[in-house]
């Protein structure tokens, strides 16, 4: 098995959508389910990360979304239009394969999105939610300028000229735009993580796609606001910003605590647009509150 597996993979079918995924199974009787952001494969929760969680006997589910990894490259046009709804689904079609009944579903940025549309489509499968870095209503008019030139910033890094060869240059566009994500934590970043997940992925042929994320956006700013929806849910909901991030402004997290019963907000110092390794301990240990709470 490869290093980077946390267990062998397994593949999930939304109709004709097939979702790869990896189970560890409870110990304790509680689930925690996975969802990474745009353009992101599960890997993007490290195994040090989830580390906690299954040392305390948690089952963890740690999938690609559609567009991204071993998972499906669905087109977003014509016909084959998707929204969060459709992400959301994928990801209970993984439960449902598991026959898991209820779960604790973590999200990071889009991820954060798709697990509050969980909430809203089956709210009585999902016992809490926790959103990182997310909001429930980015718009392309409610990004902020450094919002932009981060996105812009990306793509230069993409398009450098490098004199190496292909799978060497796609490891260093890939440590580099964590660099452009978390400039203040860059020091704390696994680079050797993700350089095992870039053999990984390229050995695999699950390279990220430079277009899933033009596909997934498209998911996201047809499916709207999420506010309203979720004002009176029951659920518990954990919501996580670093007060650095250069893609989305924590002004969303504020404005879902500000508007949606059962948030809670916790702000991490100096943190931007990823997971660095300081705040892990801190993540779960809220997340555990979070789970104590429902």
């Amino acid at each position: 098995m490869d290093s980077v597996l946390l267990s062998p993979e397994k593949y999930a079918y939304n109709k004709e959508v097939k979702i790869r995924y990896e189970h560890v199974s409870s110990v304790n009787g509680i689930t925690c389910i996975f969802i990474m952001g745009l353009s992101m494969d599960g890997f993007g929760w490290s195994n040090q990360f989830l580390a906690p969680f299954v040392a305390h006997g948690f089952g963890v589910i740690r999938l690609d979304n559609r567009c991204t990894g071993g998972s499906s490259f669905v087109g977003n046009f014509g016909k084959s239009k998707f929204n969060l709804e459709d992400m959301a689904n994928d990801a209970m079609s993984v439960l449902n394969a598991e026959q898991i009944q209820h779960v604790h579903a973590v999200g990071a940025s889009l991820g954060g999105m798709i697990v509050q549309q969980m909430a809203l489509s089956y709210p009585d499968r999902i016992l809490s939610i926790t959103s990182l870095m997310s909001g429930a209503h980015v718009h392309p008019l409610n990004l902020s300028l450094r919002s932009y030139w981060t996105f812009i910033r990306m793509g230069l890094v993409a398009a450098k000229p490098r004199k190496v060869n292909r799978k060497e240059r796609y490891i260093a566009i890939n440590t580099e735009i964590w660099k452009v994500l978390d400039p203040e934590n860059i020091d704390d970043t696994d680079f050797e993580w993700i350089a095992d997940v870039c053999n990984y992925q390229w050995n695999m042929n699950h390279k990220i796609r430079s277009d899933s994320a033009i596909h997934q956006l498209l998911a996201a700013y047809r499916s709207g606001s999420r506010l309203e929806g979720l004002q009176n849910s029951n659920i518990q909901k954990l919501i996580i910003h670093g007060d650095a991030d250069p893609l989305i402004p924590i002004s969303h997290s504020r404005s879902f605590v500000k508007n949606i019963q059962n948030s809670r907000l916790v702000v991490l110092e100096k943190m931007g647009h990823t997971l660095p390794k300081r705040y892990h301990t801190k993540i779960f240990s809220e997340i555990l509150i979070t789970i104590k709470n429902s």
